[in-house]
């Protein structure tokens, strides 16, 4: 399949992975598509994937600024698998948003309200110890905030590439391509743990089915340096 470059995004992330009950999730994605929990690796059983976002730059196919070229968000997304064929996809389901001009968005998803993000890092000789403070607050009052401390590690460079569907319309497909540092800080799968301090809140009805007490947090990835190429399919 030809594929058209439809956008590029420069970001840092902290992307947390949970396992919670499968059948609100499910609920969430389109039919026939099936929940797939990862099945290996740092994230072993997850079956949610809450992405914090602080976007440095957001670029159109010709290079130029977007219109929410600055903006801070958060993602929430589902790993699932066509049984048809086959097809693996992220399925986003909802995006929290600072930016008015990210609404409804590419996913069609994007709700908005106001971001609060504090970041300190303080380093001494070769290590550092980083503190950061995401939060989303809805125009209901409603928030959802992650509180994290962590030792900063050695961070792996990975390219990769992977398609990533809406919820709201299955026909969205974005393909993309990752050029990325992650810094694995938290793994309960692979007994990784540089964590000092974490907090996790939502008092978002909309999520509460999915944080009600069982969910497990199985993984934090911080990504320090984000480069994403996304292509899709060509118009008409």
């Amino acid at each position: 399949m030809i594929e058209n470059l439809l956008d590029l995004t420069i970001a840092t992330q902290a992307v947390l992975r949970f396992a919670v009950r499968p059948e609100p999730l499910q609920a969430r994605l389109p039919a026939p598509w099936q929940v797939a929990a990862d099945p290996s690796g740092v994230s072993k059983g997850a079956n949610l994937a809450v992405t914090f976002n602080d976007a440095l730059l957001n670029q159109d196919a010709a290079g130029t600024p977007t219109a929410d070229a600055v903006s801070r968000y958060i993602g929430f997304a589902i790993p699932a698998r066509h049984p048809e064929t086959e097809e693996e996809a992220g399925f986003n389901f909802r995006i929290l948003t600072a930016h008015p001009r990210a609404i409804p968005g590419k996913y069609k998803t994007s709700r908005l309200g106001t971001v609060l993000r504090e970041y300190y890092a303080k380093g001494n000789d070769m290590s550092a110890t980083i503190t950061d403070h995401f939060r989303f607050r809805d125009p209901g009052g409603g928030s959802v905030e992650l509180q994290l401390q962590y030792r900063r590690g050695l961070p792996v460079r990975v390219v990769s590439q992977g398609n990533v569907r809406s919820a709201a319309d299955p026909n969205i497909l974005r393909i993309y391509k990752v050029h990325e540092l992650l810094d694995v800080v938290r793994s309960v799968p692979q007994n990784i743990d540089r964590v000092m301090s974490y907090q996790f809140r939502n008092t978002i009805t909309e999520f509460s089915d999915l944080f009600d007490g069982t969910e497990r947090l199985v993984s934090v990835t911080i990504v320090p340096w984000y480069v994403r190429q996304v292509y899709g399919p060509p118009a008409g």
